[in-house]
């Protein structure tokens, strides 16, 4: 029995507990026949207001449920498909398609063509070397030729001086190898006559170089561009003074190069060359006055009124020709000097010039004396029985001073120029 309830009848308070669910109420319980309960002798009917129950427990029943649903707004989650396969089938029409390179597997190709050319044009062509013969028959009119070379023959003057020499005694210098005469006509290959003169109005105290310009001659330290301009507007290309003069000097390696310049005025033209010394200019063409119209300036950039602002390398301002008894000896040459002139003019007996002739070897810092002498009014002319040898890169001068002021000097020297043998 379970609360007073018979076990036989009630099979289990599980039951009971289950049924409960169904009766509503507690008060419909005690309405059951005994056909349900069995005897009710002895039940004892609990109030039921006051009834309380174990915790129930429900069996696990199978429930099916059965709804008949309409969705309205449905919202579903992201579906999860399944891996599968997909076949589609597209009936594609191809129109417009562009397509990237094609690779062409290599293949050996054949054509067979010909060709009608009209009209081409080749370039040059290119022939291999071969012997080619050619022959001409040549026939002279009127060729006119240039001095020969004789390299091995004897100078037939050298011959006819040697001959009258045995038969009148002597033998002067030179005479054993070439003429003064055949020299300066340039007969003689490798020789060369040259002459070296100066002018220099105004002598002091102090040593300076027989030229125009006084003070001391200037020499470069390397090839420069030189600037030519004139005191005198005529003197122009065209104008009634000096239209163009002739520069003559050595380059950087101290072999000989000239050139023409036009003139512009007072405006400085510069020169092509770049020179290392200027040793001789001169007028080679002038307007109808015959004669530069000014002072012509040979120097470096940057003129006022056609004089140059800081180094003079040379100036023509007496018989349109520089003034310069200076040289310097060209690459590849010796130079056998002959005499040395000085000519002075002073009002005073007590007064004189002391003459120098100086040389600075190349490679030196230092011009030596190789001639000094003094002189009053008169010329001094020194010849050497046995030509003096300056090497070539040698700078030659003539240089003065004076115990007395604004004197008037010139000078001179002269020689043969040889090309060295090796």
């Amino acid at each position: 029995m379970a609360n007073g309830f018979p076990r036989d009848n009630y099979g289990s308070i599980n039951e009971v507990h289950t049924e409960s669910e169904n009766w509503g109420s507690v008060a419909s319980a005690t309405d059951q026949t005994s056909e349900d309960y069995g005897s009710t002798e002895g039940l004892i009917l609990p109030d039921a207001n006051n009834l309380v129950t174990g915790s129930p427990v429900v069996g696990s029943p199978s429930a099916s449920h059965i709804h008949n649903l309409t969705p309205t707004d449905f919202s579903t989650g992201t579906p999860v498909a399944n891996q599968s396969t997909l076949t589609q089938d597209h009936g594609l029409t191809a129109s417009g398609l562009v397509t990237g390179s094609p690779v062409v597997s290599d293949a050996t190709m054949t054509e067979d063509e010909s060709f009608s050319i009209p009209s081409v044009v080749t370039g040059t062509p290119e022939v291999n070397s071969t012997a080619i013969s050619q022959n001409y028959s040549l026939v002279t009119d009127g060729i006119l030729t240039g001095r020969p070379d004789v390299e091995d023959a004897t100078d037939p003057n050298t011959l006819f001086e040697q001959v009258e020499q045995k038969m009148l005694g002597g033998w002067p210098r030179r005479l054993f190898e070439h003429t003064d005469l055949a020299i300066a006509r340039g007969f003689t290959k490798g020789h060369k006559a040259l002459y070296k003169f100066g002018y220099n109005p105004d002598v002091n105290g102090d040593e300076e170089t027989v030229w125009a310009q006084g003070g001391n001659f200037f020499y470069p330290t390397s090839a420069v561009t030189m600037f030519v301009s004139s005191t005198s507007v005529n003197d122009t290309n065209g104008g009634t003074g000096a239209n163009s003069i002739l520069i003559q000097g050595l380059d950087e390696n101290y072999d000989e190069i000239e050139e023409t310049v036009l003139l512009n005025g007072q405006t400085q033209v510069a020169t092509q060359n770049s020179y290392l010394r200027v040793y001789r200019a001169f007028v080679t063409l002038a307007g109808t006055g015959g004669t530069a119209g000014g002072i012509i300036y040979i120097g470096s950039s940057g003129a006022t009124g056609g004089v140059p602002n800081t180094t003079v390398y040379a100036n023509l301002s007496f018989g349109n020709q520089t003034q310069i008894a200076a040289y310097t000896v060209p690459a590849g040459y010796t130079l056998y000097l002959d005499d040395i002139n000085f000519t002075a003019a002073l009002s005073q007996a007590s007064k004189l010039v002391t003459c120098v002739f100086v040389s600075r070897d190349f490679g030196s810092n230092v011009f030596r004396s190789r001639f000094i002498n003094v002189l009053q009014s008169n010329q001094l002319i020194t010849k050497f029985e046995y030509p003096q040898p300056f090497y070539e890169k040698t700078d030659l001068e003539c240089r003065v001073s004076s115990n007395t002021t604004n004197n008037a000097v010139a000078a001179s020297f002269q020689g043969v120029l040889i090309k060295n043998t090796a």
